[in-house]
């Protein structure tokens, strides 16, 4: 069987107050020629369909088109849950009767010890839930962390499956020693929220959502998909796209990466080189976030950049830090010129640039001339 493995995307995600729907419609449609390239068994969604619980109006019509797309006019089933992003009643809305196309959506540990059985395989589909959920549903107070959740559901699970069957678990979760981003909503408060991965010996193949890299660990049945864009800065140089799975005699899984539309560019440096474009960047409409130092005395920076660098979404200040030095400039026998550059290295820590000078020039020379000529 031949699976792709997607997740976490987050539809309808907003960057900095900028709509992303135009990026994940682009990133989708990839998804679409892929599959006409290269047929599919199963696609998994696992969990994060929708970045809020109320998504807009737009980010459903975009969900409800590729999966119309995949599953309707391509006639491949559908295998997701829903993630900690995700509100449960709309995506389990219609579930019942979406199931008679091959579209199976899970949102509730009702029914997890049922797996979707599909050319062989038995699926184990299993939604987000919070340990106090789970400590409701199984009537158990010894869950008190998330690796006390799927212990108790890999268990009930391990009970009922067939040892003779493929069995592959589908989740939303966090592994152990997995890497974070900043976009990702933390699962609780106050609570571990790492599982490890030795509850999933008993699984032939696990795939995950939830964290946003998709290397963000390394095991040899465990994976995560990754999202489908860099939601945020810190995942700058995360690679994006999806898993390919092939089951067989030995599971092969690769990564595929997709191309987006607008990438995310994180600059560190100073403003003046910036603005004089003295350094160069692939795409200029990309969007940015600048951490610059020297913009003590311009007016409105975020303004002027924006006129370079149109999808400039943050610009931090950076200062440079110094030691503070007494001036040893002699006032009576050292130039206006002098005394006004020993002054900004004395507070800012390095020379005047050109256009302090400028500004130096333009107010004081000609009273320094005036002065000399008397």
């Amino acid at each position: 069987m031949k699976i792709l493995h997607t997740g976490d995307w987050h539809i309808g995600k907003r960057l900095n107050g900028v709509d992303l729907i135009e990026d994940q419609q682009f990133i989708l449609e990839q998804l679409i020629e892929y599959m006409e390239e290269n047929p599919v068994d199963m696609v998994v969604v696992a969990g994060d369909v929708f970045d809020r619980s109320n998504p807009s109006q737009a980010a459903l019509k975009l969900v409800n088109e590729y999966l119309y797309r995949i599953n309707i006019e391509k006639g491949i089933p559908v295998l997701a849950i829903s993630g900690n992003h995700d509100s449960r009643s709309r995506l389990d809305y219609g579930s019942y009767w979406f199931e008679k196309s091959a579209y199976h959506m899970r949102t509730s540990l009702s029914g997890i010890t049922t797996p979707v059985v599909v050319g062989g395989h038995h699926f184990y589909m299993v939604p987000h839930l919070d340990v106090l959920e789970a400590k409701v549903f199984f009537d158990d107070e010894s869950i008190r962390t998330h690796h006390d959740v799927y212990r108790r559901i890999t268990e009930e699970i391990a009970d009922a499956m067939d040892p003779g069957a493929y069995n592959v678990l589908v989740g939303h979760m966090f592994i152990s020693e997995g890497k974070a981003s900043d976009s990702e909503r933390p699962l609780s408060v106050g609570l571990s929220e790492e599982v490890g991965t030795e509850l999933f010996d008993a699984f032939d193949l696990v795939l995950l959502g939830h964290l946003h890299h998709p290397f963000a660990i390394t095991h040899e049945k465990i994976f995560y998909s990754g999202s489908l864009l860099k939601y945020s800065f810190s995942e700058v140089k995360q690679p994006k796209g999806f898993r390919v799975v092939e089951t067989g005699e030995v599971t092969k899984c690769r990564f595929k990466p997709l191309e987006c539309r607008r990438d995310l560019v994180h600059y560190q440096g100073t403003f003046d080189e910036v603005i004089n474009e003295a350094v160069t960047f692939e795409d200029s409409r990309a969007y940015f976030k600048f951490e610059l130092a020297g913009m003590e005395t311009v007016n409105d920076p975020m303004a002027k950049l924006k006129m370079l660098y149109p999808n400039t979404l943050e610009l931090r200040p950076v200062k440079k830090e110094h030691e503070a030095v007494q001036s040893t400039v002699d006032a009576h026998r050292s130039s206006d010129a002098e005394i006004f550059e020993s002054f900004i290295e004395t507070v800012h820590g390095e020379a005047p640039t050109d256009y302090q000078k400028q500004i130096f020039n333009t107010y004081f020379k000609g009273d320094a001339d005036e002065t000399d000529s008397d």
